[in-house]
């Protein structure tokens, strides 16, 4: 288990740098002039992407799952943390789109997105070490009653006539 362990947050450092390192990458699009520069910065936000953050996402998700099950870490806060990754992996998508978007040099980056997502990234991860490492008391009862009770949003049924 603490191999396990180890890789989930060996992933999860290569993950988190790559999400925020890959914005500041984005941004230097528009520096990018000439076609040489141009080839260098998108050379990079590439391997970034594909050859490092790609991979340690896979790592961190994929040994994440395993030791939820192994540590039967299944608590309250866990779900929350569970979220906030979800949060990490939409922003992971939508840096993937963005380097897709960005193989055109006549394109500019779209800042105020790229600001967004990193907010985003920055605030999923201070919300994942705070959930680690206080594993606050979540108590069920402050959830609404259709979501602590299952069946509460299927519409009711007609009752069958004999």
């Amino acid at each position: 288990m603490l191999v396990l362990k180890a890789v989930h947050i060996a992933g999860l450092l290569v993950w988190c740098a790559g999400l925020l390192y890959l914005p500041g990458l984005l941004l230097a699009h528009r520096s990018a002039w000439d076609p040489q520069s141009f080839g260098r910065v998108r050379m990079a936000v590439r391997m970034g992407y594909m050859g490092l953050a790609s991979p340690a996402a896979f790592l961190a998700v994929g040994a994440g799952s395993a030791l939820v099950f192994v540590a039967d870490a299944l608590h309250p806060w866990m779900f929350v943390k569970l979220m906030a990754v979800g949060v990490l992996v939409i922003a992971h998508i939508q840096v993937g789109h963005l380097i897709a978007h960005l193989a055109d040099p006549d394109h500019a980056p779209p800042h105020r997105r790229i600001i967004v997502i990193w907010c985003l990234v920055g605030g999923a991860i201070l919300s994942i070490l705070w959930l680690v490492l206080a594993k606050p008391e979540f108590s069920i009862e402050r959830l609404p009653v259709w979501m602590r009770e299952p069946g509460l949003l299927d519409p009711p049924r007609p009752l069958p006539r004999s």
